[in-house]
């Protein structure tokens, strides 16, 4: 199999992927155009062979999560990815059959979710490959919503379902067996998540605080409380689950810890002032998407989370997937 040099692999991989103003990535930096009314948002996640993705996940896939995870980053703020750069480590073995499929893969999500290449760096990383992107969105003014502004009273909700991601990497590995539907959906929810794009709006309009789920459901909830000075419980029973994930818990309640401390998710964190709940949620069902209540922000010990198990609540003994 060939292998072409850095440079043919820039013109002729990762310059179609390149907006107008990066210049077809033959200039040292780009240009970008601030949306009218908007604030630039920015970001930066990496995902590393053998730490996020394993060896033989497709390269496709690999390359759509990179975005993705940073995605979940921009939308959890309040707003919409337009532009993102990357720094590329490349392994030895790699060649231009891999370079073409990772592109594909990038491709595919530039054009899901509007955005363009601006440029970065490629270099030989002997270790495995690494994906480091730092991504640019636009979020309108003075809606920007961090993790400071959570409050004792507020409601605390969730996108979409938590924990699939963590299973479905324990049936990658081959720690978990299930039934093949169910094995599908798991390794479709690790493999590529879906960052709820359209939440956004919801976030920007009825956030108090907002943060995406990635290391964890309840680690990143009390990072959310530490940063607001508060605390909060979280009701088990409330935390919405797939049929799959239903299942397997139900043979194995063991796994709940997956579901509450395995990240993964990519879906969305945020506290919501009591009246502004049912709007939150009603602006995420006309955006077909699932917002859930699964606890409330109680009293300022800073950083605390209780987990409320059929009304009884409970310490647990990890909180979220830590990489060190």
């Amino acid at each position: 199999m060939s292998r072409s040099g850095e440079f043919d692999w820039i013109s002729q991989y990762l310059a179609p992927l390149a907006g107008p103003n990066s210049f077809a990535l033959t200039d040292d930096a780009a240009l970008l155009e601030v949306p009218k009314n908007q604030n630039i948002v920015v970001t930066q996640d990496a995902i590393a062979e053998g730490v996020h993705f394993l060896t033989d996940d497709r390269l496709d896939w690999v390359a759509r999560k990179a975005l993705r995870v940073n995605i979940s980053d921009i939308v959890a703020k309040g707003g919409r990815p337009y532009a993102y750069s990357m720094a590329l480590g490349v392994p030895d073995q790699w060649r231009d059959t891999d370079m073409q499929l990772f592109c594909q893969g990038l491709a595919e999500d530039q054009r899901i979710y509007d955005m363009t290449l601006t440029g970065g760096d490629t270099y030989r990383s002997p270790g495995g490959l690494t994906i480091a992107i730092t991504m640019f969105g636009g979020v309108s003014n003075n809606r920007y919503k961090s993790r400071h502004g959570a409050s004792a009273g507020d409601i605390l909700i969730v996108s979409g379902c938590i924990g699939e991601a963590a299973l479905g990497l324990q049936v990658a590995t081959g720690a978990l067996k299930c039934a093949e539907a169910d094995q599908r959906q798991l390794l479709q929810a690790y493999h590529l998540p879906d960052p709820p794009l359209a939440l956004a709006e919801c976030v920007a309009k009825h956030a108090t605080a907002s943060m995406d789920i990635s290391d964890g459901l309840m680690g990143d909830c009390r990072k959310l409380c530490t940063a607001s000075s508060v605390a909060a419980v979280v009701d088990r029973n409330a935390i919405p689950l797939s049929a799959p994930a239903k299942r397997i818990i139900e043979q194995d309640e063991a796994l709940w810890k997956a579901v509450l401390a395995g990240g993964d998710d990519y879906q969305v964190l945020a506290t919501v002032a009591p009246a502004d709940v049912d709007a939150f949620i009603s602006l995420a069902c006309e955006h077909d998407l699932v917002a859930t209540q699964i606890g409330f922000i109680d009293g300022t010990e800073s950083g605390a989370v209780a987990l409320d198990i059929d009304g009884v609540r409970v310490s647990i003994d990890a909180y979220s997937y830590s990489h060190f």
